[in-house]
């Protein structure tokens, strides 16, 4: 008896099927060569980056050989119809930003979030992530270390950035040991102990706040100049 496949208008998401029901779709579909040719990790990277879409959308895609090639035509599709127009306009001008400072996303957004990586590198370092909320309402997290050594720029930024070092709440009690002992830096003189988890949010990133944001990441992720 064959087996019974999910619809073809299933939606992918995360945690909503097996991943195994997903991949009995498409061997049924695509073919066991595509699918066969990646490893269960590759697999599950490759089939959350079509998070929002159908099956069917998958298919049709995967047959016709479409891939976005920039985060402008990634955005056009219609699964992000959800984000406003302004904060598309925000994420293409930090992808580009991005790029400048040696990071890319792969143009992938898995999971209806960004992660950003070292360029040509295979561990890929994250300095940044944008996560796309439920609502389509987009949050900008930035991956920082050794603040205290930044202290005076960011003690000296606009108000947006540094609430970001400042707030209230999320404070560390070293109860994960993975993620002990959480971020312990100075600012205005108060000593923050923070949960590696609750740290440097940027809530409603927006153009207007681009160049004060990528002046931050600049401070952390300098860009190495080549030695002549």
């Amino acid at each position: 008896m064959s087996k019974k496949l999910l619809p073809e208008d299933t939606v992918i998401i995360w945690n909503a099927n097996p991943i195994g029901e997903y991949r009995n779709f498409l061997y049924a579909t695509i073919g066991r060569d595509f699918i066969d040719g990646m490893d269960y990790s590759g697999f599950q990277k490759w089939l959350f980056s079509h998070a929002g879409k159908t099956l069917k959308e998958v298919v049709t895609e995967h047959n016709s050989n479409y891939k976005a090639e920039s985060m402008e035509e990634l955005l056009t599709e219609k699964r992000f119809s959800i984000i406003s127009k302004p904060d598309k306009k925000f994420m293409i001008a930090f992808d580009k930003a991005m790029n400048e400072l040696g990071y890319d996303s792969e143009n992938i957004i898995g999971s209806f979030t960004v992660v950003y990586g070292k360029t040509s590198t295979k561990s890929r370092p994250c300095p940044a992530r944008i996560y796309i909320k439920d609502d389509g309402a987009i949050v900008l997290r930035l991956y920082l270390n050794k603040v205290d050594k930044h202290r005076e720029f960011i003690e000296n930024a606009p108000k947006h950035i540094k609430d970001a070092f400042r707030f209230k709440g999320g404070d560390c009690k070293s109860c994960n040991t993975m993620c002990a002992p959480g971020k312990t830096y100075t600012i205005d003189g108060k000593t923050m102990h923070k949960c590696n988890h609750s740290v440097f949010y940027f809530a409603e990133p927006s153009l207007e706040k681009l160049p004060d944001i990528m002046a931050l990441l600049a401070k952390f992720y300098p860009v190495k100049k080549l030695k002549s």
